[in-house]
């Protein structure tokens, strides 16, 4: 018994001793009192445009990330959604980390592409977190669930990366939890060497009774002493340690494993993104005004708001080339976003406010951004009056089928049959698809009051009024099942030349495209209408707003 008892002891001595060693590595040269594990300065270059942890590779949550990187050129250091990082990469070469191994072992894969230097990071609104500049650039991210990759980067998107970088996991309690590993061995290894070199008491005999031969009397039967049911100490001592030790290991644990990572849609913008759009917007939009820049534009606008600017630009330019009528810059104000969830680029949000030239209208636009390395851009916009019952934003959507077969009439059907309604008039079938709304009735009453005034010219003999949908309709759906869409219309106005006779534009904005050029055939104006439109799921399609703009003319 005595040789079993100096063997366990041993056994539980050399156990308490590799417990303390491990624990003592742990707190004092693996973690410290801040509670980081990294990897020390790691030298991570590609010759591609950026380093990148694989979607997967941080595949846990809840403890917090420490990334520092410096490098001989400013350098960049973010954390972002992969489906924003993969975008903005794109088919670009660069350096993928696959997988890590502590202490500091990587292994990486290289993603071949162009070498073309991307648009500087640091100005892109998607970032989770990020730092750049000269120097040792650092953040901090508490890590959350979800796919999100780690990105170094040259400050200014070119090619070639070099960078030092160190990787740190801060672990709430982990100091702690290493401090009770490394008393728990050695209280283990005080176990164990009292059990090997202290020498048990044996326990003394009971005496042994005496008989007299002479007086018998009777004899009390023999109980051998009781052995207490209670653990003895160092049973105690070892199962406390015991406890310790599974409690340290258990208490801090591992961060819980990632349950979203096949999670791939965000919304398309935050709320203070968006109004950040929206202020640099009216920034430039300012400065395209006052300029007549129409490259500018170009910097904000896309589709066919873009190519109503560049009209209206080109006719101020004509019309006005000494700069005088300039018109005023709005901001917008009380500001409400709606973005749907996208799953890839590109992505779009509708904005809705007010204005601060112009209280009886609102501003209602649909903002696109192509890639994650493009800005924003102002695609459609229209002005509705501000009794206008505007659909919801919150939990604006995009459709999906069934969204679609709960429509009493398709976007594309409604954008042809306000087409039709309006190059044939009041007097049109299609009539009774719309309610009769401001936009929608002055339009009407305009290009009425504009026929009966050339047809009473002597020189014009007929006058066409043709609409047509132009493009594919833009279509969101509101929370109350509202469908909210954005389409254009193009408009050609011409006006037949009696034979004999000509005529030609002498003022207005279509006279920037031909004044005074005679024409002996027609006259021709072309319009660009950009429609906002709602379709209920009962009732009558509503047309918010029409926003019209002279985009050419002429004749022949």
């Amino acid at each position: 018994m005595r040789f079993a008892r100096i063997a366990f002891g041993l056994l539980v001595a050399l156990v308490g001793l590799v417990v303390t060693v491990a624990g003592g590595v742990a707190a004092f040269w693996l973690v410290g009192p801040d509670n980081t594990v990294d990897t020390g300065a790691q030298s991570l270059a590609s010759d591609g445009l950026a380093v990148m942890t694989a979607p997967d590779l941080i595949d846990r949550h809840g403890a917090t990330l420490h990334l520092t990187a410096a490098a001989a050129e400013p350098v960049f250091v973010g954390i972002g959604q992969d489906i924003d990082v993969a975008s903005y990469l794109g088919r670009s070469q660069y350096t993928r980390l696959i997988r890590f191994e502590l202490p500091s072992s990587f292994d990486s894969q290289e993603m071949t592409g162009k070498v073309a230097a991307l648009t500087a990071p640091a100005g892109l609104d998607w970032w989770t977190v990020k730092a750049a500049g000269d120097g040792k650039q650092s953040l901090a991210w508490p890590i959350v669930d979800g796919r999100y990759d780690v990105v170094v980067m040259n400050a200014d998107g070119s090619p070639a990366v070099d960078a030092k970088v160190t990787f740190g996991v801060e672990i709430d309690g982990l100091f702690g939890s290493c401090l009770m590993v490394f008393g728990g061995g050695l209280l283990l290894t005080f176990i164990g060497l009292l059990l090997t070199f202290v020498r048990r008491r044996r326990q003394p005999l009971p005496p042994v009774p005496v008989v007299k031969p002479l007086n018998l009397q009777p004899v009390m039967p023999y109980t051998p002493p009781k052995v207490s049911s209670q653990p003895s100490s160092v049973r105690r001592a070892v199962g406390v340690a015991a406890v310790v030790m599974l409690t340290a290991t258990g208490c801090t644990g591992i961060p819980p494993k990632n349950v979203s990572q096949e999670v791939t849609t965000k919304p398309a913008v935050t709320l203070a993104d968006g109004q950040a759009v929206l202020d640099r917007y009216a920034e430039v939009r300012s400065r395209v005004n006052q300029t007549r820049d129409a490259t500018l534009d170009e910097t904000i606008e896309a589709g066919p708001r873009l190519r109503q600017s560049r009209a209206a630009v080109f006719i101020g330019r004509k019309l006005d080339p000494a700069g005088k009528d300039t018109a005023a810059s709005d901001s917008f104000e009380n500001i409400e976003i709606g973005a749907p969830e996208f799953a890839a680029y590109p992505m779009r949000f509708v904005s809705t406010s007010t204005l601060s030239t112009d209280p009886t209208r609102r501003q209602l636009g649909v903002w696109e951004r192509g890639n994650a390395g493009t800005p924003w851009l102002l695609t459609h916009a229209v002005f509705p009056l501000t009794a206008e019952d505007v659909p919801p934003m919150d939990d604006l959507r995009t459709p999906d089928k069934t969204d679609m077969a709960k429509l009493p009439l398709l976007p594309q059907a409604a954008g042809a049959n306000l087409a039709r309604y309006l190059s044939e008039g009041p007097a049109s079938k299609q009539a009774a698809h719309f309610a009769a709304t401001t936009d929608l009735t002055q339009v009407l009453a305009n290009r009425a009051k504009d026929k009966q005034s050339q047809i009473a010219k002597d020189y014009i003999s007929s006058v066409t009024d043709t609409f047509r949908l132009e493009g594919q309709p833009t279509v969101f759906i509101a929370s109350n099942g509202e469908a909210l869409v954005f389409l254009n219309l193009t408009e050609q106005f011409l006006q037949q030349v009696e034979p004999g006779n000509y005529a030609n534009w002498t003022s207005g904005a279509v006279s920037a495209y031909s004044k005074n050029v005679k024409y002996y055939q027609t006259l021709r104006q072309d319009y660009l209408h950009e429609v906002a439109l709602v379709i209920p799921p009962t009732g009558k399609t509503r047309v918010l707003a029409i926003h019209t703009q002279v985009v050419g003319g002429g004749g022949s």
